[in-house]
């Protein structure tokens, strides 16, 4: 088992990448609530909630040295969530923020605001999205099809191709989003097994005590 002991407040360093071939590098997909946070924001955070220390006690312990293992391993690394940026409107809180930019502000907190680990999509002059960043925040409720529409043609991957589709590796505590990327023939942490897969993503201790070395190398 993976063991990722950090109890002190996550240092925002950028990791060093190890040189690995095109073909072997894996893309690996997070969920937001529940798989990243401890606690289900309710796609929406204002007042208290925005507060640094409430967010890193949200964020489960050990996430942030899984995050960089992962990109000095040479792979890649998502957020897709059904997270959606129209929640922030349907408050009458001024400060309150949803999608992405919440997103992008536990990942600011956790590894620094200068940190280009996670990006959010970028428009050029014309209103154009020229990227899509890493953070895709959506609410299809499509078992995230969108999502994985976006990271494949990013990453110039084939979902007809089982060899594309087994290099992407899911965390998600939604078993039917767990299923639906099985049947796409993608990894999940725990083999052949949509529930306990996504009852593993949703433990509170996923990154500390959960996380099989393999899953990561």
């Amino acid at each position: 088992m993976f063991g990722l002991f950090r109890t002190k407040k996550e240092i925002p360093t950028e990791p060093e990448k190890r040189v690995i071939f095109p073909g072997e590098k894996r893309f690996y997909v997070l969920d937001f609530d529940r798989t990243i946070t401890v606690l289900h924001t309710g796609a929406i955070a204002y007042g208290s909630e925005l507060a640094p220390a409430f967010i890193q006690k949200n964020v489960k312990k050990g996430f942030a040295d899984f995050v960089r293992k992962v990109i000095s391993n040479g792979h890649g690394v998502y957020i897709a969530s059904y997270n959606d940026d129209a929640n922030a409107d349907l408050v009458e809180e001024d400060e309150a923020v949803s999608g992405h930019d919440l997103i992008k502000l536990y990942m600011d907190e956790i590894f620094g605001q200068e940190q280009t680990i996670f990006s959010t999509p970028r428009k050029n002059g014309a209103g154009e999205t020229i990227s899509a960043g890493n953070i895709i925040a959506n609410n299809s409720q499509d078992y995230k099809q969108y999502h994985l529409d976006i990271i494949v043609q990013q990453e110039n991957l084939d979902q007809e191709n089982p060899v594309d589709m087994q290099r992407i590796y899911l965390l998600e505590d939604d078993e039917y989003v767990v299923r639906f990327f099985m049947g796409k023939g993608c990894k999940i942490i725990v083999p052949f097994s949509a529930s306990r897969s996504a009852d593993t993503a949703a433990t509170k201790t996923l990154f500390t005590s959960y996380m099989p070395e393999s899953f990561i190398v």
